[in-house]
């Protein structure tokens, strides 16, 4: 098990902090995954800690961005798709709370992403980068548990807000949530929709 260095910091080493954070989620949650999506993920994380790739991906709704990207040149689509994947991927991952109070949801953010990721493997079929692509539309739920492992440990929370936790149980059926809930001593069951009537 990988042993958490507390010298490390996000701000003067951010590389290395998301690495171990990382890695310590793929591990706890017993992931196994090739080396290059564990760069990726740190990279991934990295980049996005500069406010500007915040605002720069934040500029127009997914749907948008998507459509602008399937009526572009290959070579831009693939800049797109990535683009797309990548934010869907960490808003996901980092940010599912505050997605409860907007008019999309996580469902949505997790959605688009997986689809962005699938268009730019098929679009890099014949290049290395394909699997790895594949891989992050496949395994898209899979890599959002670990980012939020990772924003839980990196930022402290004062509580657990157990309501909103089983809803995005409800939404993700996300394994680690549920390992969460039974953790509180709650074992989530899916809302029969007949029973809501």
């Amino acid at each position: 098990m990988l042993k958490k260095n507390s010298k490390i910091s996000i701000f003067n080493e951010p590389l290395e902090f998301f690495r171990e954070r990382v890695v310590q989620s793929l591990q706890n949650q017993h992931i196994e995954t090739h080396p290059e999506i564990e760069f990726y993920l740190v990279s991934l994380l990295v980049r996005y800690m500069q406010m500007e790739a915040m605002k720069e991906s934040q500029k127009k709704p997914l749907a948008l961005q998507y459509q602008k990207a399937l009526l572009s040149q290959p070579q831009v689509k693939i800049q797109l798709f990535k683009e797309l994947g990548d934010f869907a991927l960490y808003v996901s991952g980092f940010f599912a709370d505050s997605l409860s109070r907007q008019l999309v949801d996580v469902d949505y953010y997790m959605n688009m992403g997986g689809i962005a990721y699938k268009n730019l493997a098929n679009l890099l079929s014949k290049q290395h980068l394909h699997q790895l692509y594949e891989d992050l539309a496949n395994r898209f739920s899979t890599y959002v548990d670990v980012l939020a492992e990772v924003s839980e440990g990196a930022f402290s929370h004062s509580s657990i807000d157990i309501l909103r936790l089983y809803e995005k149980w409800l939404k993700t059926k996300s394994e680690r949530l549920e390992k969460l809930l039974m953790k509180e001593g709650l074992f989530p069951i899916e809302r029969n929709s007949t029973e809501l009537n």
